[in-house]
């Protein structure tokens, strides 16, 4: 009765044995680091008006071994991720062809101060496996559109509106008098239109330029340069027009 017993014990022990000789002989296979590129135009910063084409995408997730080869990852999701201002990042787009960023017009258009990131969720093609990743981040900075235009009769007004909409908004008027100095402050209105009256000048005239506040959207922008002149058409007549310079 004992020789079965210990016979019994010695052949699991054995088969125990076996066992772990078997699962040792299978490490996990080691996960390949990624490579995440971005761009917007070939840029990783853009600066354009509000709603101006910036272009498009480009960019992929590609790895390289310790030997230095190189080629491009072939499985997993890489997911365009936006930041607005003040917020967190947010999933707005995804690609399941990582070897080659593609998010069609996605973010081709300035549409507030943006940033933007791809991260890459990882995968494996059966035989390779790659690591999740994120790429640098691509900013698209947002300029107001002032829309600005200069007419004279009876007086000069210098004009325009906000794009995008904005109540309430302030707008400097500012002269160039040797620098660019401090005219006015206005404000827009419910359309979001501004307006000043200037005041035109012989000879080469006076130089007026409107520079709208930055908002949480939009960075401070100045508009074009308009020159506002008087010329003498008769010798007791005379008249006033603006130029954009």
């Amino acid at each position: 009765m004992r020789t079965t017993t210990l016979g019994t014990v010695l052949a699991s022990l054995a088969i125990t044995a076996g066992t772990m000789t078997v699962l040792a002989a299978a490490p996990a296979q080691a996960a390949t680091p990624a490579q995440v590129t971005l761009s917007l135009s070939s840029k990783s910063q853009v600066v354009a008006p509000y709603k101006a084409f910036v272009g498009f995408f480009s960019g992929g997730v590609s790895y390289t071994l310790p030997d230095t080869t190189t080629g491009a990852v072939t499985a997993g999701d890489a997911v365009l991720e936006r930041r607005l201002p003040g917020k967190t990042w947010q999933a707005v787009k995804t690609d399941a062809g990582a070897d080659s960023l593609d998010y069609g017009t996605y973010g081709s258009h300035a549409n507030g101060n943006t940033q933007y990131r791809v991260h890459y969720l990882g995968g494996t093609d059966g035989t390779t496996t790659w690591d999740p990743a994120y790429s640098d981040v691509v900013t698209v900075i947002t300029l107001w559109k002032l829309n600005e235009r200069g007419a004279c009769s009876h007086g000069c007004r210098f004009f325009g509106h906000l794009s995008p909409s904005a109540k309430h908004h302030t707008v400097t008027i500012q002269v160039k008098h040797g620098t660019w100095k401090r005219y006015k402050v206005v404000k827009t209105d419910a359309r979001s239109r501004w307006s000043a009256s200037v005041v035109a000048t012989f000879g080469k005239g006076t130089l007026y330029r409107a520079v709208a506040a930055r908002s949480k959207n939009e960075v401070a922008t100045s508009s074009g340069i308009f020159r506002f002149y008087k010329v003498r058409t008769f010798r007791s007549l005379e008249r006033s027009a603006a130029a954009r310079r």
